[in-house]
């Protein structure tokens, strides 16, 4: 199945970097019968000879002991550094020779991929043309840190030749989208430029040239001109995924090239470039490893590490990369059929990077090697699921880990009917919104050749959770917050947090917490099911100062039957009250208290806010029975009347006092005072009601009435009289007989 990456047609459709230069350099040369070319060659030791004849010739290097007759073959010459010379002769054919060779010491060089458009195989070179609308470099980097002098920079750069074919002729652009790296302060940019590769040196006018960037001019003895543009720096983490896009397509302009890059899963096209030519008939991206371009430069493509800019070579002091590239037209996604170590039109070059295939891609690292051409080796393709929700919430996103190796990256990842292109070796976390209740899932993953990986995951969608609250929002200093939190639904276990002005103070789903100042709080609620689902819930509260009651009893003594009041003042604390009255023990709720007999009496007073603080006053009432009086009545009397005088003594007993004594005669108070002890008053004659009342200080009273008879005393009256009768006549008769 090789259709599926077709999605990836979809997907396409300052500081300069120096003219491009060679360190292996391509040449391309006819020779008639009996010519021969000479090629004068520095090498930092070691020598790379890649060559492709249409007919046999003779090849030698001069001061070596080297040759051989061939139409085609690679090899690489283990020679200490120096100059030498190299000789291809058409000797041997009697026919006209094209001849394309590729020759250099490798290193330095910009190192990685590159498809020179030519396959080694059985030591034989076998040219090729691609043609293609785009390109797609893909890089996964886990480390990287290079130097050169005090300069920290380097680069990755995806370049390719376009191609543009007019009535005129034909004209040739070299095109670079490129990483720039500041490796100690790990971060990065994209420029781009473009190269005028018709002629050489590089000439482009400014108004032909338009897009986010400008024209430069860069040289002295032999001036070019290019067209660049920077993006501004972006924070680098390790691992660091990178994926660059160049794309072409005819306007009636001319062409327009874009630039873009990967940055999540969206594709950003940092800068559109349209090159105003006249004439088109047609543009594309080339790799031809028959020919060169007007200015002797490989029709290459390179994904390639070197320098950050202006022809630097740089020393890595380390780098763990992997790399690979794909074309795109019209119609399909397309591989290179061969590739290299080294980049062929790059300036910017790396002195210690060799190049390896692993598990798909090619893995760029730290060291030196001596390969003349990278091998293909066959990967298995494999898939599994590292990791997955197996349970979430409706409305929450579905994060699936797949680990896909080996086989032709890029990947196709289907899953129900989404589709995912995984660009990178390893692990890839596909997220997508399911549909709710128990699905059982087949993924379907495809490389680039249409091989297929079968996977299968279970997957519980359960219904979003439903939360409550019930929390109490006014309390008083000292009497704790309470909140509590019911969950339903969602994936269990769940956990809850509280917070109180940001800080966290409760991991249950009950909240008691007791506030030590009076004043207004925040209190945030964060729920969180096992599925990651989270709901928050802010409130506010308000704690109060503690209620103040003020209580008092208008008597801690009494009476029977005299009632006592009890008085209440409220402030502060959290309205309303309640208010509970208990009379030893058993509610009364009464403020007006009478009592039926007497003793020792416990009152006591509970006062409850609404946030639950309570004030208790107890109060203790003596009842005393009530004033009792006792009253000595001594009447007094003379000869002639009886009981003319009567004498009060009173003593009382109960009651509270001071007593006030009242003593009555015949209904009119003759006496008042806090005492009666002999107490003495004359009595008319008759009837004489005299009436003593006792009050103690609560107003009780107690009296007792006495009716007292006054009289002549007629016995004793009549005796005197008799006596004095008695007497006159015996006065009479002793003074009759004288």
């Amino acid at each position: 199945m090789k259709k599926p990456l077709l999605i990836l047609a979809l997907i396409l459709l300052s500081l300069s970097l120096l003219q491009p230069k060679a360190y292996i350099s391509p040449s391309n040369f006819i020779l008639p019968p009996n010519y021969y070319e000479e090629i004068p060659v520095n090498t930092n030791g070691g020598l790379y000879i890649y060559l492709y004849a249409n007919s046999t010739v003779y090849f030698t290097i001069k001061g070596t002991n080297y040759s051989d007759v061939a139409s085609s073959f690679y090899s690489y010459f283990p020679l200490p550094p120096g100059s030498y010379c190299i000789i291809v002769s058409n000797n041997v054919s009697n026919s006209v020779v094209d001849v394309q060779l590729y020759y250099g010491s490798g290193r330095p060089a910009p190192t990685g991929i590159a498809d020179y458009g030519i396959e080694l195989n059985g030591g034989t070179v076998k040219p090729y043309v691609e043609e293609f609308n785009g390109v797609i470099g893909v890089a996964q980097i886990y480390s990287i840190s290079a130097l050169n002098g005090t300069n920290y920079g380097a680069s990755l750069q995806l370049n390719t030749v376009l191609q543009v074919n007019t009535a005129q002729g034909t004209q040739q652009y070299w095109l670079q989208n490129v990483i720039q790296f500041i490796t100690n302060e790990s971060i990065y940019r994209y420029v781009d430029n473009v190269w005028n590769f018709t002629s050489s040196p590089s000439e482009l006018n400014s108004s032909l040239i338009h897009g986010e960037g400008y024209v430069y001019t860069t040289g002295i003895l032999s001036p070019c001109s290019y067209y660049a543009y920077a993006t501004q720096y972006f924070n680098m983490t390790y691992p660091f995924y990178a994926v660059l896009f160049i794309s072409v397509q005819t306007i009636p302009q001319g062409v327009l090239v874009h630039f873009g890059y990967l940055n999540g899963s969206m594709t950003v096209w940092y800068d559109n470039v349209t090159i105003n030519i006249s004439g088109i008939e047609s543009a594309y991206l080339l790799v031809d490893g028959y020919n060169v371009t007007g200015s002797g430069n490989a029709y290459d493509t390179e994904l390639v590490f070197g320098g950050i800019s202006k022809g630097e070579i740089t020393y890595y002091n380390s780098l763990s990369a992997m790399l690979y590239f794909v074309y795109v037209n019209s119609t399909n996604v397309i591989t290179p059929k061969a590739l290299l170590p080294f980049g062929l039109d790059t300036a910017e070059a790396s002195d210690n990077l060799f190049t390896t295939p692993y598990q798909g891609v090619y893995k760029v690292k730290v060291g030196n090697g001596e390969e003349t051409y990278i091998p293909t080796i066959s990967t298995p393709f494999k898939a599994q699921i590292i990791n997955g929700s197996k349970e979430i919430d409706l409305g929450q996103r579905d994060y699936i880990t797949v680990n896909v190796t080996g086989g032709q990256p890029p990947y196709l990842i289907n899953i129900g009917n989404k589709s995912f292109i995984d660009f990178y070796v390893g692990n890839y976390t596909i997220s997508y919104e399911p549909s709710i209740g128990n699905q059982s899932l087949q993924i379907n993953v495809y490389d680039l050749k249409g091989d297929e990986n079968t996977l299968y995951y279970n997957l519980t969608v359960n219904p979003d959770p439903v939360v409550g609250v019930k929390i109490s929002n006014v309390t008083d200093v000292g009497i704790p917050i309470v909140a509590i939190a019911n969950a339903s639904l969602g994936t269990k276990p769940y956990h809850f947090a509280w917070y109180i002005n940001g800080n966290l103070v409760g991991k249950d789903n009950v909240l008691k917490f007791n506030f030590s100042s009076v004043g207004t709080y925040n209190v945030t609620f964060v729920f969180t099911d096992s599925a990651g689902y989270e709901i928050e819930k802010e409130f506010e509260v308000t704690i109060n100062p503690d209620p103040i009651v003020n209580a008092s009893l208008s008597a801690n003594k009494t009476d029977v039957g005299v009632p006592i009041n009890l008085s209440l003042n409220y402030s502060l604390g959290t309205q309303p009250y309640k208010t509970y009255i208990y009379l030893n023990g058993s509610l009364i709720n009464e403020k007006s208290i009478n009592f039926s007999k007497p003793g020792v009496y416990n009152l006591t007073v509970v006062v409850i806010d609404s946030a639950g603080y309570k004030v208790i006053h107890t109060f203790y009432v003596t009842v005393i029975k009530d004033p009792q009086l006792s009253v000595n009545v001594v009447t007094t009397g003379n000869f002639f009347i009886e009981n003319s005088g009567v004498t009060l003594s009173g003593i009382t007993s109960g009651g509270i006092p001071p007593y006030t004594y009242y003593v009555y005669l015949n209904g009119k108070l003759i006496y008042t005072e806090n005492s009666l002890s002999g107490y003495s008053l004359s009595l008319n004659i008759g009837n004489n009601n005299v009436t003593v009342v006792v009050k103690d200080s609560l107003g009780v009273v107690s009296e007792q009435s006495y009716l007292l008879n006054t009289s002549y005393n007629l016995t004793d009256i009549a005796v005197v009289a008799i006596l004095i009768i008695v007497a006159i006549v015996a006065i009479v008769v002793i003074v009759r007989r004288k």
